[in-house]
C-alpha cells in the first residue's frame, strides 16, 4: 500500500498551507473592520498557502507517488497562485490607506497575468508534450529548462518582489501625506502594517535570490537552503501576522486617511506674505502647542486655505507641514531649556525632565521630539541641556 511521507522540510510548508487557508476564510466570514481590505487579505493569504501547496507538491516525491500519478494537471494548474498573491498584496494595503479607495475597472489590469495563466499553460503542455509533461513531475532538469516555465519562473518572482516594493513605496508616499496635513502623526500605528510588508519582501527577495543561485550556478544545494529557510521564515512570519491580527479588535486596522488627495495644479506664484502671516500667527499664538494641530485647523485660522498654506510651506519653507510645525516646537523646547539654566544657575534641580520639556513645547512623542531636535540643532536635548547647564554655571 502507498503511503504517504512528509519530511521534516514540510512541517513549515503545511503550517503555512493550514494557517494560509484558516485565516482566510474566517477574514472572509467576520464583518469586522473594513471589508473590502479583509477581502484582499483573504485571497493573498489564500493564494499564499496555495503557493506553498505547489511548493510542496513539487518537491515531495510521495505525494506525487501517491496523488498525481492520474492527476498531473493539479502539479501544474496551482503555478497560478503568484499572480494571485502578488497584486492582492498591493490592494490590501491601498484598501487600508486610503478609506474612500474602491477597486474599479482600471485596477483590474494588474491581473491581466492571472487571466492569461491558463494560454501559458496551454504553451507549457504544448512544449512538453504528454510525455514531456508526466516525466516533468519528477524530473526537474526537464521542466527547469523548459522556455515557458522559465519565463512563469522570471514572472513568479518579479512579480513578488515588484509588488512587495510597490507597497513599501505606497506606504512611504502614504506617511508623506500625512506629513503635509499633520502635526503628530504618531498615532497613526503603520507598524504592523510595515511589518506585513517588508516581511514578506524579505522572504520573496531571499527565495529569489535562491531562483538565481539555482540558475546560474552549479550550487544546487545552496540554493535548496536558501529555499527551506525561505518556507521556515514564510511559515513564522505567517503564524505572527496570524496571531497579531488575531489580538486585535478589528482584523485589518483601517488608518486614518488622507482627505483630498485629488491632485490641484499648484498656482504659479505663491504670494511671500502667506509665510509672514503664518509665521506670526504661530508665534503669538502659539498654536503649535497643540500636540494634534491640522492643516485644515491652521487654514481655518488664519482664513488662508489649506492648499495655499500647503504649497507656501512647501515651495517657500522647503518644508512639509509636520516639519513646519515641530520647527517651531524644538524652538520652543531650547528656550525652556536655556530660561531654565539662566533663572536656576544656583539650584541643583535646575535640571528638567525631558517629558516636561516636551510635552510643553506642543511634542506628545518623545522618538519624534528627539529626531526633530537632533535635526534642527545636530544635538540631541539632553545633549543640549548639558550644554546649556555648562554655559549657565557661573565662572569660579
Amino acid at each position: 500500500m502507498d503511503k504517504l511521507v512528509f519530511s521534516f522540510n514540510d512541517v513549515p510548508v503545511i503550517l503555512i498551507i493550514f494557517q494560509s487557508l484558516l485565516f482566510a476564510i474566517l477574514l472572509l466570514i467576520v464583518k469586522v473592520g473594513k471589508r473590502q481590505a479583509n477581502i484582499f487579505l483573504a485571497f493573498f493569504l489564500l493564494a499564499i498557502g496555495l503557493d506553498a501547496l505547489d511548493a510542496m507538491i513539487y518537491w515531495s516525491p510521495s505525494i506525487k507517488h501517491v496523488y498525481l500519478s492520474d492527476h498531473i494537471h493539479i502539479f501544474y494548474c496551482l503555478k497560478f497562485s503568484v499572480y494571485l498573491a502578488a497584486p492582492t498584496l498591493y490592494f490590501y494595503v491601498k484598501s487600508l490607506l486610503y478609506a474612500d479607495y474602491v477597486f474599479s475597472r482600471k485596477d483590474v489590469v494588474h491581473f491581466i497575468p492571472l487571466f492569461v495563466f491558463p494560454l501559458m499553460i496551454a504553451a507549457l503542455y504544448a512544449s512538453l508534450g504528454e510525455e514531456g509533461r508526466e516525466l516533468g513531475i519528477t524530473q526537474f532538469g526537464l521542466l527547469y529548462s523548459n522556455p515557458v516555465y522559465q519565463v512563469h519562473l522570471w514572472v513568479r518572482n518579479i512579480m513578488y518582489v515588484g509588488y512587495g516594493v510597490a507597497c513599501l513605496i505606497l506606504l512611504l508616499r502614504y506617511k508623506e501625506e500625512l506629513k503635509q496635513r499633520y502635526s503628530n502623526i504618531e498615532k497613526i500605528d503603520m507598524f504592523w502594517l510595515m511589518m506585513l510588508v517588508g516581511g514578506f519582501l524579505m522572504i520573496w527577495v531571499w527565495v529569489f535570490i535562491s531562483y538565481l543561485i539555482t540558475l546560474f550556478s552549479s550550487s544546487m544545494w545552496l540554493g535548496n537552503v536558501i529555499g527551506i529557510s525561505g518556507n521556515i521564515f514564510n511559515a513564522i512570519f505567517v503564524n505572527a501576522l496570524v496571531v497579531y491580527s488575531m489580538a486585535h479588535v478589528t482584523i485589518g486596522y483601517v488608518l486614518q486617511p488622507v482627505e483630498d488627495k485629488t491632485e490641484v495644479k499648484e498656482p504659479e506664484s505663491i504670494d511671500p506674505g502667506i509665510m509672514d502671516k503664518l509665521n506670526h500667527i504661530m508665534l503669538e499664538r502659539e498654536l503649535f502647542l497643540d500636540p494634534d494641530l491640522t492643516l485644515e485647523q491652521l487654514a481655518e485660522i488664519t482664513g488662508i486655505s489649506a492648499r495655499k498654506i500647503s504649497s507656501a510651506i512647501n515651495r517657500t519653507g522647503k518644508q512639509n507641514f509636520f516639519d513646519y510645525i515641530n520647527n517651531f516646537r524644538v524652538k520652543k523646547a531650547v528656550d525652556i531649556l536655556t530660561r531654565s539654566f539662566a533663572q536656576n544657575v544656583s539650584k541643583s534641580s535646575a535640571k528638567l525632565s525631558m517629558l516636561d520639556v516636551m510635552a510643553d513645547a506642543g511634542f506628545n512623542s518623545k522618538s519624534t521630539f528627539y529626531r526633530a531636535f537632533k535635526k534642527m540643532t545636530n544635538m540631541t536635548p539632553t545633549e543640549y541641556q548639558d550644554q546649556a547647564a555648562r554655559a549657565a554655571k557661573p565662572a569660579p
